[in-house]
């Protein structure tokens, strides 16, 4: 289905903001990747985050009812920062490169929005190794590793 296509008999187009947090002891930039089933990625775009800073990062679109299939995939991507003094000026520089997911073929992570996340805040919370995607309706953890 693609975004032109209407709902499905008996679905309710739902949104969610959401939000990112770094949970980390190092300061990252994160992109948030969702995709509801057939629709177009929402990208979020890059976010530098100190440790323990928390924002909004995008909205998005989900579908719930008695007829629809789709389900809620996420990725989360990073790039570890540091900060070097170059000529006695402070820049910020991209370093490792770190990913959410298995690793293996499928990085998607599914985290399914439902009727109860309608209007509210997902929070995706980073940690050193893993990602919790926390959500009214519930909780999904997966991994987060560097990725070369």
């Amino acid at each position: 289905m693609s975004t032109d296509d209407p709902p499905p008999p008996q679905a309710k187009t739902c949104s969610a903001y959401i939000d990112v947090e770094n949970k980390s002891s190092h300061m990252f930039k994160f992109q948030v990747l969702h995709q509801y089933t057939g629709d177009d990625v929402d990208d979020s775009g890059w976010h530098l985050m100190k440790p323990n800073d928390k924002k909004y990062v995008m909205k998005v679109n989900y579908r719930v009812g008695i007829f629809t299939t789709g389900t809620d995939n996420w990725k989360v991507h990073g790039k570890k920062v540091v900060e070097i003094t170059e000529n006695g000026e402070k820049k910020i520089v991209d370093g490792e490169d770190w990913r959410s997911g298995t690793g293996v073929a499928v990085d998607w992570k599914k985290h399914t929005l439902r009727s109860e996340d309608n209007e509210e805040t997902t929070t995706i919370k980073v940690f050193e190794t893993e990602v919790q995607f926390v959500s009214p309706s519930g909780v999904s953890t997966t991994s987060f590793y560097r990725h070369d």
